[in-house]
């Protein structure tokens, strides 16, 4: 009879092949593909508990075979939320009940038409929109500033798009509806003489002729489209120009406004000599009143104020406004009839430092009030929102749309805005990506429509059950074995990381996207067993690189089937992108191998039990061990205690005693933590299976006996192995 030792090692050598061999046989392989290809068609507990060689196998895989009769207790495990911690199967005390539970999904997931995440993501993209239009304002105007110059006839304006588009945009005028031969009559016409073109566009009442005259007075060309001047514009007729284009199109003022508003009052108020002279220029003026907080001051008492006399507590400033008017007068040098004296400026240097100060500090705060109000308005409307009918008709909602994705107000229609939001981000024939405008496919990203415009289940690298049980079980793995105060520390460093990961996971879209972010990827890795720090990156690039349908494949050429079931739990296609291919309906892809996996190690298990029960334990012990958390959880088990005590020689009675005791004892014979060590595992069982050939050898061996001279002993294969683990 051949060893426990021998055959055990025969076995384990190459796991791999001993599993290959196993799939091969013919019945086993038909349960497989049966199982494989018939587990997506089932919608519901009972259509799977009443299809018996679906149930049976999934149980036997679990290593629940013995309670496959059990269907209504079964049914309540797989009925049970797992994310409630007081549900049926987390109640239950062996953890089998919950891994099957958790390797299915009978529950419907939820649907949300726009996850936490991606609502964060869009509303990160507007305020990124808001910002990012500073630079595009600045762009626009210093392009028009540097090719105005250049213009020499109309001709060159009108035929340049980009810089009469800017003109039209400055006046308010939109250029879509207006010929190129109307526009050169706006700017040729001469604005004194009643009868040109645009005055008489005035004169009969003719849409936007008021913006058009202003057009025409903003330039400088002659009846014949020459210029009489050096240039188009004047410094004057430009910096207004550039201005009005800078208010027309920001949605709220930027920073580039704030520049060029303090360039513009830093240059100007050297020039003012009387209070008149600053408050009639309306861009003067509102600059003062921002920095100072003057709201729609008029005039008039702004006159009063800084005109009053600042050592006079009679003043007008001091018994109307305070020490709040005295400072603010105090601001500049106007004397007590509104002028500059002479060999004096409205302002000093330290004088026009605090009213920079002050504007720079509220210019803004208005438009940010707005700005909030916007954001909280669209975040309480969303939780009303019920399908995309509801989100397209909120005003609040639209206009978040088009200043993040830079949408014309009138640019795309209701219909075409329904057909983006219901297209399936992962089918190339959907509206939005047929549509090949980026803008619509980035859209419809980050909003989970159903084709029929109501709220779907979000696709994500990882749905909502696979990332709560991953996060649970990475929390388990990181604790196990620890004691106090070190266990509670690392509980909580452990929570924060599985927190983190859920939360990534959700925005996470391609493969080089989570492989870019080791801190979510290394908690999936610690969930599944493995260790992160052994993982390099190379390693993670080639196993997510694989086709997990080619046995050839490099992850599937790894010994350790974990690494395929990592890999098959994530809903990325082979070009790592997010695909809804992955998707099963009670079960996933991952969960799907990891449940044939199971099975073929059972299937083995059992196979080698047939003729040495003994290596069945061991390779039983092998898969098991790893997940035990204390000496408890071994005392549970009757095959794990049968291994424990034949390695160390104990006999049936040490399970006769006190259970803490036993526990006790385990713990000064072995390192428990050393399980989760393949190399210390494979020495232990390597011990076990000499062990228990010691004890329970057969002696048939008619040469052995010859040599021992017909003495009792113990068989050759046997004694090689004793004299290998000495050495």
């Amino acid at each position: 009879m051949v060893s426990t030792y021998l055959s055990y090692n025969l076995v384990n050598r190459d796991i791999k092949a001993s599993l290959e061999r196993t799939v091969s046989d013919p019945l086993v392989a038909r349960q497989t593909e049966y199982f494989k290809e018939n587990i997506g068609k089932v919608s519901s507990v009972e259509e799977f508990l009443d299809d018996y060689q679906l149930y049976s196998y999934a149980m036997k895989a679990h290593g629940l075979e013995e309670m496959t009769y059990a269907k209504a207790f079964m049914k309540k495990v797989l009925d049970s939320d797992l994310s409630d911690e007081d549900s049926f199967a987390n109640q239950l005390t062996d953890e089998r009940y919950r891994n099957f539970a958790a390797s299915f999904q009978f529950s419907t997931e939820a649907t949300d038409l726009q996850t936490d995440s991606q609502q964060a993501i869009l509303l990160e993209r507007y305020e990124a929109s808001l910002t990012a239009q500073s630079d595009t304002l600045e762009a626009d105007a210093f392009y028009y500033e540097t090719m105005i110059d250049k213009i020499t006839n109309v001709s060159g304006l009108v035929n340049n798009s980009r810089l009469m588009t800017f003109a039209l945009d400055a006046y308010g005028i939109d250029g879509t509806y207006y010929t190129k031969d109307h526009l050169t009559q706006i700017l040729t016409s001469d604005t004194s003489d009643p009868g040109s073109y645009v005055n008489q566009m005035v004169a009969n009442g003719t849409a936007n002729a008021a913006s058009f005259l202003k057009l025409a007075q903003a330039f400088d060309f002659n009846t014949d489209g020459t210029l009489s001047g050096a240039t188009a514009q004047t410094a004057a007729q430009k910096e207004a120009t550039v201005s009005l284009y800078v208010d027309e199109e920001q949605i709220y003022v930027t920073d580039y406004y704030r520049q060029r508003e303090r360039a513009y009052y830093e240059q100007k108020i050297s020039t003012i000599t009387t209070v008149d002279e600053l408050t009639a220029d309306t861009r003067l003026f509102t600059y003062v009143r921002t920095a100072f907080e003057l709201g729609s001051m008029s005039a008039s008492t702004f006159k009063q104020i800084v005109t009053s006399d600042t050592s006079d507590p009679g003043s007008y400033a001091a018994t109307n406004g305070g020490d709040a008017w005295v400072a603010i007068a105090g601001k500049f040098n106007f004397a007590s009839d509104g002028t500059v004296d002479a060999g004096m400026s409205a302002q000093g240097s330290t004088q026009l430092a605090s009213t920079h100060s002050g504007f720079s500090t509220f210019y803004d705060d208005a438009d940010a009030e707005r700005k909030e109000a916007l954001t909280e308005l669209f975040k309480t409307n969303m939780a009303k929102v019920e399908n995309v009918d509801d989100l397209l008709s909120d005003t609040a909602a639209r206009l978040i749309l088009q200043r993040t994705f830079g949408f014309e107000s009138n640019e795309f229609s209701v219909r075409e805005l329904r057909q983006a939001l219901t297209s399936d981000f992962t089918d190339p024939n959907s509206y939005a990506n047929k549509s090949k405008d980026s803008r619509l496919i980035e859209m419809s990203k980050l909003f989970n429509f159903d084709s029929e415009g109501n709220a779907a289940v979000p696709l994500q690298a990882h749905n909502s059950l696979t990332a709560t049980m991953i996060a649970k079980q990475y929390v388990i793995n990181e604790v196990r074995f620890l004691e106090e105060p070190e266990k509670t520390e690392v509980r909580k460093t452990a929570t924060e990381k599985a927190e983190n990961y859920q939360e990534k996971i959700q925005s996470i879209d391609t493969v080089s996207e989570l492989l870019a972010d080791r801190d979510v990827i290394d908690v999936v890795i610690g969930a599944f067993g493995l260790d992160p720090a052994e993982v390099t990156d190379d390693f993670l690039k080639q196993i997510f690189a694989s086709d997990l349908s080619s046995s050839k494949s490099f992850v599937n050429l790894q010994s350790d089937s974990r690494w395929a079931e990592l890999v098959a739990s994530f809903n990325f296609d082979a070009s790592g992108n997010l695909t809804r291919e992955t998707i099963g309906t009670v079960q996933q892809r991952g969960e799907t191998l990891e449940t044939v996996n199971k099975y073929l190690r059972q299937t083995l298990e059992e196979t080698e039990g047939e003729s040495n029960e003994a290596v069945r334990v061991a390779l039983y012990f092998q898969r098991t061990a790893p997940t035990i958390t204390d000496a408890y959880g071994l005392i549970a088990d009757d095959a794990l205690m049968a291994v424990f005590r034949t390695t160390f020689g104990y006999t049936d009675d040490f399970s006769n005693m006190d259970v803490d005791q036993q526990a006790r004892i385990i713990e000064e014979d072995m390192e428990l933590a050393d399980l989760q060590d393949p190399a210390k595992l494979e020495r232990f069982l390597q011990r076990y299976a000499a062990m228990y050939d010691t004890e329970y050898a057969t002696y048939d061996s008619p040469a052995l006996s010859i040599l021992s001279g017909g003495t009792a002993g113990i068989s050759a294969d046997l004694l090689l192995s004793l004299a290998q683990l000495k050495a």
